[in-house]
């Protein structure tokens, strides 16, 4: 191969290139361009190239062996405006500093000892559908699952301060969603003209959640002794004063805002779109269904769920993590190159963006057998001896991998627990279910479900 030689990829046509394919169906589209074209592609987006990699072997390449010739692609300002300079979009030392002061927090001893306050309010959260289930009235799924984790996010995140602002923060973010510009690159603004109105909603719905979070900042430091929120983690100190408090909050109240909204925003969204899928294709198939609830009967029985007992739903996870394979929340994300390098021995010029799908690398014939088919048994230990750990990344990889993999797992094994001791939920006769590549993979129409008590 010779030197600066660039990989083979689609040309598309006219001045847009493959640009309406992409935007049309990002994940079939990247897919095909996979299988056509190998491990590594490039793209023509009219403008500007892409390049797509997909093998696990280049996947590393990007994300562990040279990880400090790329970084994380802040194109998306609106990204930005809603998370600042977080954990998911900070570099260099501001990000090391944040990653390193918050991972204990993330681990899994740690997140353990949460465990009982959050079954707690999920219980209480899903026994509202009893309700549904006396007047044969169905939930919109998608819609109750992002109430109930951005009521757990927002508690452990913020603290109890949380809980009386928890429906205020979910009309406010259910606003930034709907007005979310639908064209956030410029050099595609050709296809379709911006949204003033769209732009103006998602501006003033940022101003309330701004307004909101400084809110609770301002009264914190009353309820800083007794709370349980990572905020408390975040204010250096537990043992100060009141004062001391206030003023060590009023020095990084912008910095504290960010974090705060990042790890609030990363933990809700991918986890209440990831739990959607996993009920669906639970009830998709009876015999996965009937499994599940053998398992949490024999397990957990009418106890209430604990650390110890949800380590021990072993099929039960199993069902969690292929179902994060079809359906990985997150599809895709990507690097910027920091300077002109190779990929497999294809050259990558400066400032390319490098797209990484996991929906394309979840799929991989070479890596996955019969990839479409939901099997839970791929992730038997047996079955897992020698994959690449970069064939499968629902959590992303290397260095900025997702902090919280483990929470996400935790929760989601609660969640599917605590309702298979109450309830059946079977999907909406009619109801149609179809993938949305979104900021999230999320059910395009929703996921309507009847609800069915289960006899004590």
């Amino acid at each position: 191969m010779s030197k600066n030689q660039l990989p083979p990829g689609p040309e598309g046509e006219g001045k847009l290139g493959c640009l309406p394919e992409m935007r049309a169906n990002p994940m079939e589209f990247l897919r095909k361009v996979a299988s056509e074209y190998g491990g590594i592609a490039r793209i023509n987006m009219g403008a500007y190239y892409s390049y797509l990699v997909s093998d696990p072997k280049l996947i590393k390449e990007v994300l562990v062996d040279h990880y400090d010739k790329y970084k994380k692609n802040t194109r998306y300002k609106q990204v930005r405006m809603v998370i600042g300079e977080g954990m998911l979009l900070s570099e260099g030392e501001v990000w090391k500093n944040q990653r390193s002061h918050a991972q204990p927090k993330f681990t899994s001893k740690a997140l353990d000892k949460q465990v009982d306050w959050i079954t707690g309010l999920a219980s209480k959260f899903i026994d509202n559908w009893d309700s549904n289930a006396n007047q044969e009235k169905p939930i919109e799924l998608e819609f109750q699952f992002n109430l109930l984790t951005q009521l757990l996010a927002g508690v452990w995140v913020m603290g109890e301060g949380f809980k009386s602002r928890s429906q205020r923060v979910f009309d406010i973010y259910n606003q930034i969603r709907m007005n979310w510009p639908e064209m956030t690159d410029l050099k595609a603004s050709l296809l379709k003209p911006k949204n003033l109105k769209k732009e103006i909603n998602f501006r003033r719905a940022l101003h309330d959640l701004n307004k909101t979070v400084y809110e609770l900042l301002d009264e914190y430091p009353d309820i800083i002794k007794n709370d349980i929120g990572f905020l408390k983690h975040l204010i250096s100190d537990a043992d100060m004063d009141k004062t001391a408090v206030r003023d060590s909050i009023t020095k990084q109240k912008r910095s504290l805002r960010d974090q705060l909204l990042t790890l609030f925003v990363t933990a809700f969204e991918t986890t209440a779109t990831s739990l959607c899928w996993t009920i669906y294709v639970i009830d998709k198939y009876p015999q996965v269904k009937q499994k599940i609830y053998d398992e949490v009967n024999e397990v957990i029985g009418d106890q209430t769920p604990t650390a110890d007992l949800l380590n021990k739903l072993d099929y039960t996870e199993k069902v969690i993590k292929e179902s994060l394979r079809l359906y990985s929340s997150v599809h895709s994300f990507s690097r910027v190159a920091l300077e002109d390098h190779e990929i497999g021995g294809y050259h990558v010029p400066k400032d390319m963006t490098v797209i990484i799908s996991s929906y394309v690398t979840h799929r991989l014939p070479e890596y996955w057998e019969e990839p479409d088919t939901f099997d839970p048994s791929r992730f038997d230990k047996e079955r897992t001896v020698g994959r690449s750990r970069f064939a499968y990344i629902p959590f992303a990889a290397g260095h900025r991998n997702c902090i919280g993999s483990y929470m996400a797992l935790m929760q989601s094994k609660l969640v599917v627990a605590l309702i298979a001791q109450r309830y059946n939920l079977s999907l909406y006769p009619g109801h149609r279910v179809e993938k949305h590549a979104a900021t999230t993979m999320r059910p395009k129409f929703g996921m309507k479900m009847n609800v069915e008590r289960l006899a004590a």
